[in-house]
């Protein structure tokens, strides 16, 4: 196949059932791995000769893909891993590859005594994920110690700060069709033990409160304002409700399980149900957190 100068992996058909968390989906023609920036340029421009969108992907975390799959060059951007670290007083700065997981950047901060993401720690997807979805958990977003955001689009590369982005809850200014290349956080000294033990205490937690065995794409809603969205699909009596292979968690009712062999169907079907039983038992119509690819288009 000619790449025409793309240096990195490329895969041909790749199934999303393999490159999600919730296993589930069709293909995308082509699934590119850039060594770099450079790299990354050519991919773009490539796929776009081959008259495909561009999207990107990290670790698939929050995304869910439909069946059929969607026409769209993929790109991810996880074998560009650096991580640096500035002294400045009182801490750190530190620039992150948005194709880094967050769990690893939070556990090299711990190791130098940097504090102000070790809330977000277990939630597994990338920087460049977690920024565009302003991740967050225990009170605290990714946006709070955000600085500066180095990103690629259609304009080329370029810089752009912390005053110059929007964050809302679970949301951003960020783009399907924006490549996150880095981020850079400033982060202040504290005590490593303490950090890392409000790591464990927030790992534990997890593990208590989520459906870790089973695959899923993290909570499926965003919650509303003063009331969690499990507490809602409660009331209507939801939890349990399955279609196909799909099930609403009995741990978490805001989290959707693959039980084994789930369609994308079966998943975007037991969110279109939950939508409705809330929506008919409370009043509320629940807002997906959860991306969709290739549903409607």
């Amino acid at each position: 196949m000619e790449r025409e100068g793309i240096r990195g992996r490329v895969v041909r058909n790749a199934s999303m059932k393999r490159y999600t968390s919730m296993k589930v989906g069709g293909p995308v023609p082509y699934l590119v791995y850039p060594e770099d920036e450079k790299d990354l340029i050519t991919t773009i421009e490539w796929l776009r000769h081959q008259g495909l969108g561009v999207r990107f992907l990290g670790n698939g975390t929050n995304v869910i893909v439909a069946d059929k799959g969607v026409e769209v060059g993929l790109i991810r951007m996880t074998r560009v891993r650096h991580l640096h670290f500035h002294n400045i007083p009182g801490g750190a700065r530190v620039e992150a590859a948005g194709g880094l997981s967050l769990k690893i950047l939070i556990r090299e901060c711990c190791g130098r005594g940097l504090a102000g993401l070790e809330t977000l720690y277990g939630i597994p997807g990338t920087i460049g994920g977690a920024v565009k979805m302003n991740a967050g958990s225990f009170g605290a977003s990714i946006s709070g110690c955000l600085r500066s955001v180095r990103v690629a689009d259609s304009d080329g590369v370029r810089t752009i700060e912390r005053a110059n982005m929007d964050f809302g809850y679970r949301s951003s200014s960020f783009q399907n069709a924006q490549c996150i290349l880095e981020a850079a956080f400033e982060l202040r000294t504290d005590d490593t033990q303490r950090i890392k033990a409000d790591m464990e205490y927030v790992w534990q937690k997890r593990q208590q409160k989520h459906p870790m065995e089973l695959p899923s794409a993290g909570s499926v809603f965003k919650n509303r304002p003063g009331t969690a969205c499990w507490k809602l699909i409660d009331e209507a009596g939801l939890r349990g409700l399955r279609i196909g292979g799909a099930c609403v968690s009995e741990k978490h009712a805001n989290f959707i399980v693959n039980t084994g062999h789930a369609s994308a169907a079966d998943v975007r079907g037991l969110i279109n149900e939950v939508k409705k039983g809330v929506r008919e038992t409370t009043g509320v119509t629940l807002d997906e957190e959860v991306e969709l690819w290739g549903f409607n288009e």
